[in-house]
């Protein structure tokens, strides 16, 4: 196996015993439509699939009853119809262990990955402290990590959806890879299908940190079956996501909603990396957001800096809501959990969102899997797979 060193070039790495895990395969474009609505509706009869879908009930009943026998979907009489003459409808429901999917989530501290079930099950997982923070290391432990859960729950040869790697960075104009962050500035330009695919032995899917944390809450978390919805992530960067009716909206090059540009660099941004330069320069010597403790918030200069950060992100909520309208806007990160739920206290109680914004401002919700980051990536493999937006075929009706 071929995969880059850290100064880009190309050394080898044997195949694992983990590779080619699984059975993989690809769903239709209407099979995705009904595992979609499945998922945000709840269990549904296939008249009710049929009519909200509009597709004739006899592609639904060859459709499910292909998903039915693949494992994806399960069956089961509908408890209302008990008691009343005639065959009991029954009611379709996605079953959870019909796929496994993995998850590798990477920041400058900790390598973070799980399996997960269809329902976001975290069947198990591992997170263990970043060595140091050369691209190989970090991906070599990833995937060490993964191959060894596969074989602990004995799922080799079972239907494994890929595996999701996240880590931060703002997309480039090659939307296949994303700009190198201080603390990985030693990596080589990580080209996501190059470089990425030869560690895992099945499919992979790559998204930064905020988007991916995005799709947990659209997925697992607490945006479930939400139509709209906007997303602040809040780690050594600022990042986010944007969901339009039930589905990520990437925009050109997967630019969208990276809110991390409207703060420049050049000056106090409401970023993790920003609060450890306030400390630093108050002469604390605290390197890592995870080393940020309880008695640090009480120290002035956090005091400060968090009022600060709050009246900025406050300023954010405000062009999300003007800019996308959203049903709710969802803050998270890998921030101390305090100083995050305090922003969320400052901007509720504000008298108003901004000047002359005088419709009611969307619901700020606290994201509900930051501590499981790497939810996020193993949600990946899933979108891809089963989300009608990321079918690459003809959407033909009747398939």
């Amino acid at each position: 196996m071929q995969v880059l060193d850290n100064n880009g070039g190309i050394i080898n790495r044997e195949k694992s015993e983990g590779q080619d895990m699984g059975k993989h395969f690809r769903l239709s474009y209407n099979a995705r439509r009904i595992l979609s609505t499945l998922r945000v509706k709840g269990p549904q009869s296939r008249a009710e699939i049929a009519r909200s879908l509009d597709i004739t009930p006899s592609t639904v009943t060859r459709l499910t009853g292909s998903l039915i026998n693949d494992g994806m979907l399960g069956e089961a009489t509908n408890p209302s119809r008990y008691g009343q003459k005639g065959y009991p409808a029954k009611l379709l429901f996605i079953e959870p262990n019909g796929l496994i999917s993995a998850g590798v989530y990477v920041d400058p501290d900790r390598i973070m990955t799980c399996l997960s079930d269809l329902s976001g099950e975290v069947l198990s997982s591992e997170s263990v402290a970043v060595p140091d923070r050369s691209f190989v290391t970090i991906m070599t432990i990833a995937a060490d990590s993964v191959t060894r859960q596969v074989h602990s729950l004995g799922l080799m040869g079972r239907r494994i959806a890929g595996c999701g790697v996240s880590y931060p960075g703002q997309y480039s104009e090659d939307p296949t890879r994303v700009m190198r962050i201080r603390q990985f500035r030693d990596w080589p330009n990580v080209n996501v299908k190059r470089d990425l695919h030869p560690y895992f032995g099945m499919p992979v899917h790559h998204m930064n940190d905020a988007k991916a944390a995005c799709l947990a809450e659209l997925y697992h978390g607490a945006c479930t079956g939400m139509r709209n919805f906007c997303h602040i992530w809040l780690s050594y960067g600022i990042g986010g996501g944007a969901v339009v009716d039930q589905r990520p909206y990437f925009g050109r090059n997967n630019g969208a909603a990276e809110w991390g540009g409207l703060f420049p660099k050049s000056q106090p941004r409401p970023s993790g990396q920003d609060l450890l330069d306030t400390l630093a320069a108050a002469g604390l010597n605290v390197d890592k957001l995870s080393d940020i403790k309880d008695h640090h918030l009480e120290m002035d200069v956090v005091t400060t800096w968090c009022n600060r950060a709050a009246q900025q992100l406050q300023w954010l909520c405000l062009v999300i809501a003007r800019t996308y309208a959203p049903e709710a806007i969802v803050i998270g990160g890998t921030l101390h959990p305090k100083i995050i739920e305090g922003f969320l206290d400052a901007i509720r109680a504000a008298p108003e969102l901004g000047e002359d914004y005088s419709t009611t401002p969307p619901r700020l919700v606290r994201a509900a899997r930051d501590n499981l980051p790497q939810l996020g990536a193993a949600a990946l493999p899933i979108h891809h797979l089963l989300n009608p937006a990321t079918y690459a075929g003809h959407a033909i009706k009747g398939l």
